[in-house]
């Protein structure tokens, strides 16, 4: 069975008086531990696509399970408590809370989830240093580069162990070697801790180094490969 099983995927959206089909019956498989990029123009539905894998923003019609449970049926607090101990979130502009050091930042899901204050910033804090940020754990974001706050944020994704890591064009603010430093850095931590990691990305180098690549255009996926 599938980690990931999407079927029948369909999303539109109102722009004034035109009908955006943003997903058009996208149908996706990924197993356990994938490495897997999807890839597309500006506009071509990656972004929705991960927003509805991660329960984010919900579809017109279709389904998705994770693990065999089709959780988008889920009630919203249930959906919501899935998403806290099953999938870990990256986004391009980091999303970290401003006034939480990178410690705090990272170990935020484990409060979440009820976890006892020394065990959460004893985990954060093994997760910075496996993302090369042993030192810098009390430094708030704005003390930050771009690609020291994107590796907060890898490791606040990887908090809960989730079996899902999705991630929103993570290279997007970052230079070519900076960029380049963290996609090594999720291959090693996706070989290491096992979860699937599903990338939206149009850089060429991040498609590169996929184990899959999900090819998208006008809302509907045209390569799978």
């Amino acid at each position: 069975m599938a980690l990931i099983e999407a079927k029948g995927l369909c999303k539109h959206y109102q722009l004034g008086e035109v009908e955006v089909a943003a997903l058009n019956g996208v149908d996706i498989d990924l197993d356990a531990g994938s490495f897997a990029v999807v890839a597309g123009r500006s506009g071509s539905g990656k972004t929705t696509l991960l927003n509805m894998i991660g329960a984010l923003d919900m579809p017109d019609a279709g389904v998705v399970r994770i693990q065999g449970e089709d959780f988008l049926n889920l009630s919203r607090d249930a959906r919501a408590e899935f998403r806290l101990r099953h999938i870990g979130f990256i986004f391009q502009a980091y999303n970290l809370i401003r006034v939480l050091s990178a410690r705090e930042n990272v170990a935020y899901v484990l409060q979440l989830q009820g976890m006892n204050k020394r065990e959460r910033l004893e985990i954060a804090d093994g997760l910075l240093a496996e993302v090369g940020l042993a030192d810098l754990g009390d430094r708030r974001p704005d003390q930050l580069s771009g690609g020291q706050q994107q590796r907060v944020a890898v490791a606040r994704a990887l908090a809960s162990k989730p079996d899902i890591v999705l991630a929103d064009e993570p290279t997007a603010n970052l230079d070519t070697q900076t960029g380049g430093e963290l996609i090594d850095l999720m291959q090693g931590l996706n070989r290491e801790h096992g979860a699937t990691f599903l990338i939206a990305s149009h850089d060429p180098m991040v498609i590169e180094t996929a184990g899959q690549v999900v090819q998208m255009q006008d809302g509907r996926i045209v390569e799978h490969a």
